[in-house]
């Protein structure tokens, strides 16, 4: 019986022109996943994402094969579970990055926790 897996990759390696900006050194993306355990769980993920690598942002080779590696891998226990947000983020510099994993993580959370509580200034 296949289970849920919420996986979230880092990609490096591309080459990504920013337009005379700091260059983009990667990308963070996820992906939810059926699968038999946490191992085949990663496969499908960094399968699912190189097809779509080369289908979209790479159709014409010129950026690069990314270097995926596993951030997260989180198994999915309850019934109702949103889905992370599938985009993908590029980032230039470590503090980007981040950002773009606190939103991804926060993408995932349910309804019921959505709003963060701020403190009174």
């Amino acid at each position: 019986m296949s289970r849920y897996f919420d996986i979230v990759l880092c990609g490096t390696g591309i080459y990504f022109d920013n337009l005379g900006e700091q260059p983009v050194i990667g990308f963070l993306t996820a992906r939810r996943v059926a699968a038999l355990n946490p191992e085949d769980a990663l496969r499908r993920a960094r399968h699912q994402i190189l097809v779509h690598w080369n289908q979209s942002y790479n159709a014409e080779r010129k950026l690069g094969v990314p270097k995926l590696e596993c951030v997260s891998a989180n198994e999915i226990k309850r019934w109702i579970h949103r889905h992370p947000n599938e985009d993908y983020f590029f980032f230039d510099t470590p503090e980007r990055k981040q950002e773009h994993l606190a939103g991804i993580h926060d993408s995932a959370r349910p309804w019921y926790r959505l709003s963060r509580v701020q403190p009174p200034a």
